[in-house]
């Protein structure tokens, strides 16, 4: 008897691991009021007639909630759809999103370390040529 019980306990409890809990909050998808299947068929949808009315509406979204591989797909995507269709994607397109803040970042302290010592080279020269290497003497011979 006891082992039925104990047999009963245990297969309620494993078969209840895989249920989910009922306090975890499902998360939405929908982000600054757009929703990410949402954009990409926008994107999806482009055409040469609501091309710049469509990048106006999802630009807030790829520059405010997108994270990095949605935004990389999304610009991607968008780069396609606008050479097939033959328009032009405005220049500094959503180039200020939140995704590659970090990387623009590194890029721009890179870059200035670059010139820094490219500057510091240059000077380095000039005090090299203005100063002539001084004459070495010869010992004496005797």
């Amino acid at each position: 008897m006891k082992t039925a019980i104990l047999i009963a306990a245990t297969a309620i409890t494993s078969a209840s691991a895989f249920v989910p809990s009922s306090g975890a909050r499902a998360t939405s998808t929908v982000l600054f009021g757009t929703g990410i299947s949402s954009v990409k068929d926008k994107i999806a949808g482009l055409t040469s007639d609501n091309f710049s009315s469509t990048l106006s509406d999802i630009e807030p979204f790829l520059t405010k909630e997108a994270g990095a591989s949605i935004y990389k797909k999304s610009i991607r995507r968008i780069n396609t759809a606008a050479k097939s269709l033959g328009v032009d994607v405005p220049a500094g397109y959503a180039k200020e999103a939140k995704a590659t803040e970090k990387k623009r970042e590194k890029q721009d302290a890179y870059c200035k370390a670059k010139a820094e010592e490219a500057a510091d080279a240059d000077a380095s020269e000039d005090e090299d040529e203005a100063e002539p290497p001084a004459e070495e003497e010869a010992p004496a011979e005797e």
